[in-house]
Order: C-alpha cells, then structure tokens, then sequence
C-alpha cells in the first residue's frame, strides 16, 4: 500500500528526536518463517544483543517452545548453501516450535526476550500445508528443488543476483495457484515470480501483487514438470533479510471481499474458490475470469473500535475501525459499519446525467472496474447540512488511488480532493498514504449534490481488486490511538528496567474536530508496574507514555493494554513497531529524514517486559506545575545512580510542546547536563507562547553524557538508554477552547 508519494516526504520534513531509545536485542531473521499446525521445526532466530538465556514471546497462546542445545553462537547471516549478501556477522539462537492445533492458523508475531530486554516483532506463520525449507544448490532449471503440490518452501535470496528454482508434478487442467510471500512477512524481498513448462514455455508471471508479495496462477495445459523461478526483481539487492515463503497449492486464493464493509452478505472473488462460479466481469491475466462465491454473514457489524486483523497494517491505516475475513484472510480489511446501509454501485453511472441516487447517510462500495471508470452519485442535503465525506481504498488493500468531485446539481465544482493530510510523523509513524483526507462538506442550500469518484491511475489501471467504499456521514468528533517505542528508527521494543521507567512515542487521530485532551491509563499490569497519571493535551496529535517498575519488580514478559479517555469516548491504543532499522548511523546523530518500515504489532496488547536494574533514575520533585504560555516551568530533579554508572546525564524533553526547539538537522540540545558527582539538578523549560490552555503531561528523560563510540562496518549501533523521569502534570493557565460536542 501507498508507494507514489514516498520518495518525495523525504524533502519535506524535518527530523525529531536523537538515537535514544531502551536497550534490548534486536530481531533481525527469522527462518524457517513459519510452520504446520500440529506440528515442529527448529527455528533460528538471528539478531544482535542475545547475551544468553533467550526465550520467545509468541503474540497467539498455545505455543510450544524448547531451546536447541549451543546456546548464542556468532553465525554468517546466509543460511547454508547460499553466497553471503549481508554484511557483518550476528548471533543465533534456535528453539525447537512446536504448533498444536488449537494455535489459530495465520500469521503471528514472534519476539526474543533475552537478560537485556525484549526484541521487535517478527512475522511467524503457521499453515496447513507441508513445509519444507530450500535445498542448495537450486539456482538453475537443471538444480531445481524437487517438491509435490500443497507445499510451502521457506527460502532467501541471498544476494541481488541469487535465483532459487523449485520444480513439481502437475497434472493435466489443474488449475496451480503461487503465491511467494515476503513484505506480508517482514521480508524485504520484492519477488519476481515466474512460472514455466517443462519446455521452458512461461506460463504466468507476477511481481507487485501487494507490495513484495507475488502472486499468480495457471492451468496445467499437459502431465508433467513445472518450475517456479523466484529472485528479486531487478536483481538489485539481497541477502539474509530476503527471505520468503513460496506455496504451490491446488487450494483457494481469495483475491478480493465485497463490499469491504461489514454487510449481510460478502462476495468473495478469486482462485480455486470451492463451490464457486465463473464471474465475466473480472478476468484474470490469462483472460480466464475469476471465481465468485457468495456467502451470508448474517448481521454482525464488526469490532466497533478495534481493528483486528493478522495482516499488516501500515500507519496509514491506524485509525481505521475493521478487520479480516478470517476463513480467508486477503490483506483486504473490512470495516466496520458505522452509519447507514451499504449501498452497492450499480455501475450504471458513468456520467452526472445517470447519477446514482443515495440517502445519506449511508456507505457506497464499489469498483474501478473498467479503464476511466467515473462513478457519479447524488443525495440530497438541506442548507447548512454537514458531512463528512471519506474514502477508503489504498488504506483498506485496494492498489487503487482515489480521488473525488464534490458539485452541485448543476455541474459546478465545490472541491475536488485527492491528497491525503499530513503525516503525524515524518519517519517513525508515517500516515500519508494514497486515499484523499475527509473532506467536510457543508450544503449552501437546500437542493441535490452529486459526488464522483474515481482512480487516479484509472486511464491504465482497474479491475476486480481496484475497489473503495465512499462513507458519507455526520460528524462525530473522536479519536484514535497509536503507541510506539521511542526511537524513530531503529527496531527497538518495550524493556522496563527495575527502579526505572521506560518510554514510549504516542499517536493520535482526530476526526471532526475532537480537540479535547486525552488521558492515557493502563490496564493487566502485572505487580510493581504502574502507569502515573498523563495526557495528550488539547489539539496535539503526539505525546508519551511512561511506565515505571518498582525496585523488586519480577522478571516479566507479556502484553498490556494502553487505554485512551476523553469524557465519554474510550478507545484501546494500537502498538506499532519499527520493523527495520535504518543503516549507518552514530548513537548520536539525527534519525534519517524518510519514513521507516513500521507496521501494528499483532497480539493482545503493548509488548513489555521487566528485565535488569535502571542505570539510574530521574525524579521530579514538583508534582503538578501551573504556567502561562511564553512562561518558563521550574523543575528540580533527584538523581538515584546504580553503583555500576559512573557517568553524567543529559535531560532532554521527550515531548515536543516544551523546551528548545530541534534546529535543522543538529541533534536537540539538552536542557541540562548533571555532573557524574551530583544527585541534584534545577531545570527550565520553556512553555511554548501559544499552546493552548489545558492540562499537559511535561516528561524528561536521561542518558549517558559519555562519549558514544565510533560505528565503522556500516551498521547501526543500538540506541543509547533513555531512561525517562516520573510525568510532571502541567496546567496552562487561561480560557480553555469549549469542547467539541
């Protein structure tokens, strides 16, 4: 999802915050990626920071984990067989997983947790086909890996030049579908998929299905041989981190759900579907149409405020309300049903003369199906009526880019929208993808409206997977949270030291005008850890959490859960991770000005674990302060050192409403350093002059003051320790804004 506007964010933002983050390993490959349900596989794990007794933390229960005897070994991060692709060298551990059958088939995530903390997620399928990982060498037609129908090959290509070749028996009119997975995994393969005769005759080929994953299918014209050719495409790059499933099955592929809201009936498109029909309309590359299959849903309207689903969700789709069709997962959401009927596009209104009549409220579904397809639609609205009008493809698993025209009954143009809004983040959470922002029309007179909708790219693109789902709606101001590791840009997780605190980077959407303050509370805490008292104070779309953990606090590892309130609004905040970390940099320098690779974190909750002693801790004495804006805030901190850290501390704010602000791409400055012999330190921090009255969460936090060593193999060093101090509240004294009803 969303790829046309990436390469020009790096441009347009500045950078935020330094290389700080919490010390833990970091999870870079996981192989084999992925196991049969009921059964077992010994999995390496390979990474950087395993300092011994690794364990696993799953995001499904029901897993069965046994550490393989060697313990952390220094391993070649190409797996055997294969020319090295990767620089350096890391650490391996493996565990023998074992998958009962009550583990839920899909993909989960699966995190180290080592002495120093806990590791970012990995992406661990489990299946219901036979797994076999690639044998070498299989790099040409004569070598090819020999393997039966419904199989799932685990495999990396290791350098930019590297091809794996598998090769199988087919029988005459089976229909064969291929699917290679990678970013779906966590991979940065984009595979180049190829399929062949015996002869050598290509058959079908794909690249670019979502985003690395490939996927096709064919008719086996004879008995006989079929090779399936995978690389990465362009042959531009490679290595340990390429790595991919590929599945050669004779069973269903859903390509599509419709409409992509919750709704009485669904109707699923694609291949090999069971009890399915041939469907004209929509045709696939070989010019065979797709499979139909209609299936009753009954009346469920979803998870209203959650977003359940094992795929992967970008930030771009963060706030969305929905989830998967689980029976047949597509990487497609379906929302929730949120206001009126979902009304179904007749495709019989290419033109404002044959405008579609809808009552708002209500969804409207439809499809791109046909080259420069338009869609017109009219409703009705009464002067000074407001909507919101939003639509949902690129964020949802459509590779459509829609825009719409909003005009009155007489053609003319009241807005035509087709950008997304600002990003909340310029690297570590970034929103912009390619459907148009919400748009709030309000009528100028009573009469009839008419709203057209199309693609962007529809003069060459379309068909059965281009679709979207036009909401039209009154407004109802609300929010959305997203929770993150500190650190913009590297791989970092949740490690809660004893006697210490840890940090975390809050997220929020806001819809319609809700502009009010949003306290952050905690919930299956487990004993010694507490989450103070904190806010997202009014209009701001960014802020922090701070757990802290007692001095006698247990080893723990496991998942809780953030909670969102505002008056009567109530929301559980989604965890995302930053999935690969950017190359190269000093523990010191600015993170890099491009958005980062981050996606929502399945399982039940934030990730955490309770590992090791806080170097040191930060005190405020001042509880709550009070301030006018354009003042300066007062703050006196005590310092409680481990006998182990001799060094002195820098404060920092870590929110981005108080003290000095980040100048280009230099590295903040602190508000203060505190001598290695002091345990007492005074600290002012600007209030900025036109932040709003209301209350705010102020959260300093520390690291080391030694000098940072030097990186020279190309690598990037773990961040360095931030260890934040206790919230302090701050009131900003004056007329608060009235609340948005």
């Amino acid at each position: 999802m969303f790829t046309h506007r990436l390469a020009a964010a790096a441009v347009v933002f500045l950078v935020a915050g330094i290389a700080a983050g919490q010390t833990g390993p970091q999870l870079v490959t996981v192989f084999p990626n992925g196991a049969k349900t009921g059964g077992s596989v010994e999995v390496t794990f390979t990474g950087e920071g395993f300092d011994g007794d690794e364990q696993l933390l799953f995001s499904a229960k029901g897993f069965k984990v046994e550490p393989v005897s060697g313990g952390v070994v220094t391993t070649d991060p190409t797996p055997k067989g294969k020319k090295g692709g990767a620089k350096g060298q890391s650490t391996a551990v493996k565990f023998k997983v074992t998958v009962p059958k009550e583990v839920p088939l899909g993909i989960h995530d699966v995190r180290i947790v080592s002495k120093s903390g806990l590791s970012n997620p990995r992406a661990f399928v489990v299946g219901n086909l036979t797994e076999v990982n690639e044998t070498e060498p299989n790099n040409d037609v004569g070598q090819a890996q020999k393997i039966e129908l419904n199989t799932t090959v685990n495999g990396v290509i290791s350098n930019p030049i590297d091809v794996d070749y598998v090769i199988f028996k087919a029988k005459a009119g089976q229909n064969i579908v291929v699917s290679c997975s990678t970013s779906s995994i966590d991979s940065r393969l984009s595979a180049d998929l190829l399929v062949s005769s015996g002869d050598g005759r290509v058959l079908a080929a794909n690249r670019g299905y979502r985003s690395g994953d490939a996927v096709l299918d064919f008719k086996a014209p004879t008995d006989g041989d079929y090779l399936v050719r995978v690389a990465q495409f362009a042959y531009t790059t490679g290595g340990s981190d390429h790595f991919y499933r590929l599945t050669v099955t004779t069973g269903p592929w859903v390509d599509t759900v419709f409409p992509p809201v919750a709704s009485d009936l669904l109707t699923f498109h694609g291949r090999n579907l069971p009890d399915a029909k041939p469907d004209p309309t929509f045709t696939r590359p070989d010019g065979r149409p797709f499979d139909v299959q209609i299936k009753p849903q009954g009346t469920s309207t979803g998870s209203i405020g959650r977003l359940a689903t094992g795929g992967v969700v970008p930030p771009s789709a963060g706030s969305l309300d929905g989830k998967d069709d689980l029976e047949h997962p597509t990487g497609c959401l379906i929302l929730d049903r949120q206001v009126g009927p979902c009304i179904l596009d007749t495709d019989d209104n290419a033109t404002p003369e044959k405008a579609q009549t809808v009552k708002v409220p209500c969804d409207i579904a439809g499809r791109i199906a046909r080259k420069n397809d338009r869609h017109w639609y009219r409703f009705e609205a009464k002067k000074g009526d407001v909507w919101t009008i939003e639509v949902f493809a690129d964020r949802i698993g459509s590779p459509m880019a829609p825009f719409f025209v909003v005009a009155d009954d007489k053609g003319k143009t009241i807005a035509r929208v087709e950008d997304s809004p600002d990003s909340l983040s310029p690297n570590q959470f970034y929103t912009k993808s390619d459907d148009p922002g919400r748009y709030r029309f309000i009528a100028a007179a009573d009469g009839t409206y008419k709203l057209m909708v199309s693609s962007i790219e529809a003069s060459f693109q379309a068909g059965v997977r281009d679709q979207y789902l036009i909401r039209i709606a009154p407004e109802r101001p609300d929010f959305r949270l997203a929770v993150m590791p500190i650190t913009p840009h590297l791989t970092d997780a949740g490690t809660l030291p004893k006697n210490g605190a840890v940090l975390f980077t809050v997220f929020a959407f806001r819809f319609d005008g809700f502009n009010d303050a949003i306290a952050l509370t905690a919930t299956n805490l487990p004993p010694g850890v507490k989450c103070p008292p904190q806010v997202i104070g009014v209009g701001q779309t960014r802020g922090t959490l701070v757990l802290t953990a007692d001095a006698d606090a247990k080893d723990w590892d496991g998942f809780v859960s953030i909670i969102g309130t505002s008056g009567t609004l109530k929301h559980e905040v989604r965890p995302f991770t930053v999935m690969w970390s950017a190359q190269g940099l000093q523990p010191n320098q600015p993170p890099p000005n491009t958005p980062m690779i981050t996606r929502m974190d399945r399982g039940p909750g934030l990730a955490l674990a309770i590992r090791g002693d806080a170097p040191f801790t930060l005190t405020p004495v001042e509880k709550e302060l009070k301030a006018k804006p354009g003042n300066k805030l007062e703050i006196t901190l005590t310092v409680t050192r481990n006998e182990k850290f001799k060094a002195g501390i820098q404060v920092f704010s870590a929110v981005p409403n108080f003290g000095p602000r980040q100048q280009g791409n230099n590295p903040p400055q602190p508000l203060t350093t505190i001598a290695a012999d002091k345990t007492e330190a005074k600290v002012s921090v600007d209030v900025p002059a036109n932040l709003a009255p209301g209350t705010y969460t102020l959260v300093l936090r520390g690291q080391s003051a030694a000098p940072p060593p030097k990186e020279t193999t190309g690598r990037t060093l773990p961040a360095y320790p931030t260890i934040p101090a206790v919230p302090v509240t701050i009131v900003i004294e004056g007329k608060e804004p009235p609340k948005k009803k």
